[in-house]
């Protein structure tokens, strides 16, 4: 009969956990010492076990002469291409089994690699930091246009975020993670430019953790270009004026 349901994640996502219902992969050599036969426990991979990471752990039950039915068969939603997420690399791609439900709702999983360039680079205890969840609430938005808002062109178009919020209602825990995203307005002003607002929950095992809001900008690139060029020249063209006055550069008109 299975013992306790034990959660394996990625390293980089629970390398502060102490407790043995949730542990870092590290950490599963020593549980695997403390197996007896007759309580083995399910080991149920959470985020940042991919493929590789379950082939790990499936080595480390053969080398000990366990089941490798210990560790539940949990699917792994396909990622959403990196372009359809505005990144470039698919570890950093943080959006799975992306699907419309209604005219407005669409649902995904959260699926965060161990190398995720946010995960590497800052971890606080064992839960989802707030910078990785806010970065989700962006590629959601950004896929849901993409997909679905925007028609196939052959013009380059330039997504400017108008705003983005967050609010965290409890740690989200490197777990299996819901994500439900609400489109709440949509203006269209030609095939290639739309501003459209968005909600996006965050669920776990059904309990809302976190939340977040958007919007954003669709237009042509060189339209986008133009807005960016004139803000560079009158940015710069204002702080030269500034470091001028400060140190004295100023030119006085002749008395």
């Amino acid at each position: 009969m299975p013992g306790k349901f034990v959660f394996v994640v990625g390293d980089n996502l629970a390398d502060g956990s102490d407790t043995d219902d949730l542990m870092p992969l590290s950490r599963l050599d020593l549980l695997l010492e403390e197996t007896l036969p007759d309580s083995l426990p399910v080991l149920v991979p959470g985020q940042g076990i991919e493929v590789h990471e379950r082939e790990t752990i499936r080595a480390k039950l053969r080398r000990r002469g366990l089941p490798e039915s210990m560790l539940m068969d949990v699917p792994l939603p396909a990622p959403l291409r990196p372009c359809e997420v505005h990144k470039h690399r698919p570890e950093n791609v943080l959006i799975a089994g992306l699907h419309k439900v209604e005219d407005d709702l669409f649902r995904a999983t959260l699926r965060i690699s161990d190398k995720q360039e946010m995960i590497l680079d800052h971890t606080t205890g064992s839960h989802v930091t707030g910078m990785v969840i806010t970065e989700a609430v962006r590629q959601i938005s950004v896929a849901v246009a993409e997909r679905d808002l925007l028609t196939p062109s052959g013009t380059a178009r330039r997504f400017i975020m108008n705003s983005l919020q967050t609010v965290f209602h409890k740690f989200l825990l490197p777990l299996p993670t819901r994500l439900e995203y609400r489109l709440e307005e949509l203006r269209r002003k030609g095939p290639d430019r739309l501003r459209f607002r968005g909600r996006c929950d965050l669920l776990q095992a059904d309990v809302l953790a976190a939340s977040g809001s958007t919007d954003i900008v669709v237009m042509d690139e060189k339209r986008a270009d133009r807005i960016e060029a004139d803000h560079i020249r009158e940015t710069t063209r204002a702080l030269t004026e500034l470091h001028a006055e400060e140190h004295g550069l100023t030119k006085h008109p002749a008395v």
